[in-house]
């Protein structure tokens, strides 16, 4: 219980993914829901991202040759691209999350009911 609880931890307080939720949140009440998707298609969006990332992999998250005190600076470039993944997997969670949360599930559901035909309430075949 205590590696879970360390895992949990260890997730949420990963600085990409504390960008990534204040992205999120930044996405949600700024722009709304509805523009989400036309902000997903926008291509400078993810280069401004994949800055944030490489900025973060170069300062904080360097990738040494192995056996080395020596940075490998391609490698940190690539590492970066692992962090771009995360924050992306992170809004796009988010915001989902967020939009399933406020939607009026309580609402639909008795929508469903009321118009949902019982067993009981069908015409019973006579022989």
């Amino acid at each position: 219980m205590v590696s879970f609880i360390k895992l949990i931890f260890g997730i949420l307080l990963n600085p990409i993914v504390l960008l990534g939720l204040g992205a999120s949140w930044y996405v949600i009440f700024h722009y709304g829901l509805e523009n989400y998707r036309q902000l997903l298609s926008i291509p400078y969006i993810y280069a401004l991202l994949w800055g944030v990332c490489l900025v973060y992999a170069l300062l904080f998250k360097h990738v040494y040759v192995p056996n080395s005190n020596k940075i490998d600076w391609w490698g940190t470039v690539k590492s970066s691209f692992g962090h771009l993944i995360v924050m992306l997997a992170t809004i796009v969670v988010a915001c989902s999350v967020y939009y399933v949360a406020k939607d009026n599930w309580s609402e639909k559901l008795d929508r469903y009911a009321r118009n949902q035909k019982v067993q009981d309430t069908l015409p019973v075949n006579q022989r």
